[in-house]
Parts: structure tokens; sequence; C-alpha cells
């Protein structure tokens, strides 16, 4: 019990870092001094940097599913619930930047392979029932195909999180908004224009 402890408050300490300073998860001197304990202890119970990332990146998503599952779980249309899921990506954006990402997806790949499991398992899952839901109220045009919106979308936000093209031309936070008007506006029909515009998608 005390050991699962040790290591779940290892896990906690490093997920609130890297939400909040996460060019900086190469400091196991700092870690050890803010948790109170010795390398060594964390070590053993993550010998390799890959073993950490992989539990904290796996701890992180599976918050991220708990969240985004009640929230989808509440009332509202189907456009409206799609808005939510598309807006948690600008959270994303915002607290993660794009080279920390690219690091991982370059150097650790076994890592970022929990993120692509995460979005088939879960994302692509997430778009297609809103999309086919938002069909089936008229908000969303009939001959969208769900599965190609879900990647066109998070291909979209992962050129806006590495920055490409969008650089020198935008704030990060403006183009995402603007993506997301442009996104929105091209899979409705006209009563998704005008659901989109009650619940204020389009300001």
């Amino acid at each position: 019990m005390e050991a699962n402890d040790t290591k779940e408050r290892i896990i906690s300490y490093l997920l609130d870092k890297f939400l909040t300073e996460p060019t900086r998860l190469d400091t196991v001197d700092e870690w050890a001094r803010d948790l109170g304990m010795s390398k060594k202890t964390i070590y053993k119970y993550f010998p390799a940097k890959e073993h950490l990332l992989s539990e904290l990146f796996s701890t992180m998503l599976e918050k991220q599913r708990l969240m985004l599952t009640t929230m989808l779980e509440g009332e509202g249309s189907s456009l409206h619930k799609l808005l939510l899921f598309i807006n948690h990506f600008k959270m994303v954006l915002e607290r993660i930047p794009g080279g920390v990402i690219l690091q991982i997806e370059k150097h650790h790949r076994e890592v970022y392979s929990i993120w692509e499991a995460y979005k088939q398992e879960f994302i692509d899952q997430i778009f297609v029932r809103m999309v086919e839901g938002g069909k089936k109220d008229g908000h969303i045009l009939p001959e969208m195909d769900p599965l190609f919106l879900s990647r066109f979308w998070e291909n979209n936000v992962r050129n806006l999180i590495l920055q490409m093209p969008y650089v020198s031309l935008l704030p990060t936070r403006t183009a995402f908004d603007e993506m997301r008007k442009i996104f929105l506006r091209g899979i409705a029909t006209s009563e998704g224009i005008a659901e989109l515009e009650r619940i204020g998608a389009l300001k």
C-alpha cells in the first residue's frame, strides 16, 4: 500500500509539473527535492524516463477521458456538445507547448503511441457520435463523414500546436478561434448555423 501511495505521489507531482512547466520534465534532482525523497526512490518506481512518461501520459489521458465523458453526458444538442469537446482542445493548446509534444513524438515513440491509441479509441468515437447526433438533429450536413472530420480537426489542431503554418500570422488563441469557426460553419446546415449562433459559437 505504501509503495502505491509513493508511486501515486510521484505521478501526481509530475502531472502538475507537466501541466504548469512542461519543458522541465528532465530535472530529477528538482523532483526529488520537491518531493522530499531521494533520486534512488524515484528510480525505484521509474527506472527509465520512458516508463515515467508512459505512466504520466496514461494518467493524464484517463483524467481527460473521465472529465470529457462527464461533460458530454449533460444536457444540450449534439452540436453544442461537439463545440464543448472542440473547445477542450483549446485548453490543451494553452497548457502544453508544441515543442514538448514534438519532442515526445520524435524521441519517445512508445509514449506517443499512447496518445495515438487514445485518439482512435476515444476522440474519434466522440466525434463520430456527436456528428451522427448532429445529423439526426438536422444541424450537420448529412454527407459529412464523421471519421474524416475527426482526423481533419485533429490534424489542424496538431499543426496549430506546432505553429505551422500559423507562425507570424495570428496568435495561437486567435488562430484556434478562427479555425473553430471555419470548421463549424463548414459542416453545419442552415439550422446548425442558427444553433451555433444561439450558443455563441460564431462570435
